[in-house]
């Protein structure tokens, strides 16, 4: 009887050391996860001072000449170029949609509807600029403080580009008018 009651003893001090063991674990488990820093986490941008960089930052965007509209009418696609200009006055809350629309339109323009006059290498080369830029800033899935300032340049370099691509349009048209003239 005595062996019985020293293994019921022991079984009862197992039991209890288990018990034991299982709080102090669950125990440190919890502490653990409870110890973590939750840093709330504010990544939404300010539209008003957007607004004011979109306004007064970018640099100004160019025409098409309107003299010379003869020679721009004569590729199909013009008016997906001039719409680029209307960035500057777009609202900034709507910008990244904007481009992400633009960058569709532009995408299916195809450089061998550009009519022979304007295809030429130095305008080739500033429309695929031109491009490139509008598809990079259309990946964005959204807009936050930790992507704004890229986005920004991505808006300097499109309309960079853009002035680029619209001034030597706007020279070589001046230049095959002149030319037509003299003849």
């Amino acid at each position: 009887m005595r062996l019985d009651l020293k293994t019921l003893f022991l079984s009862e001090i197992n039991n209890h050391l288990m018990r034991l063991l299982l709080i102090i674990f669950f125990f440190m488990v919890s502490c653990s996860k409870s110890t973590k820093k939750i840093e709330p986490i504010n990544k939404s941008i300010d539209y008003s001072q957007f607004s004011f960089f979109v306004k007064d930052s970018l640099p100004v965007l160019i025409g098409l000449d309107s003299n010379y509209n003869q020679v721009f009418n004569l590729w199909g696609d013009v008016d997906v170029l001039k719409k680029a200009a209307t960035i500057s006055t777009s609202d900034s809350r709507q910008l990244r949609f904007f481009i992400e629309s633009y960058k569709l339109e532009i995408n299916e323009i195809n450089e061998i509807h550009i009519p022979t006059v304007l295809n030429i290498p130095s305008i080739i080369g500033r429309f695929r600029v031109f491009k490139t830029d509008i598809l990079k800033a259309g990946t964005l899935e959204e807009l936050n403080q930790d992507n704004l300032k890229v986005f920004k340049e991505n808006l300097k370099n499109i309309a960079d580009s853009y002035n680029a691509l619209i001034s030597r349009m706007n020279a070589v048209a001046k230049e095959s008018v002149e030319i037509k003239k003299k003849n």
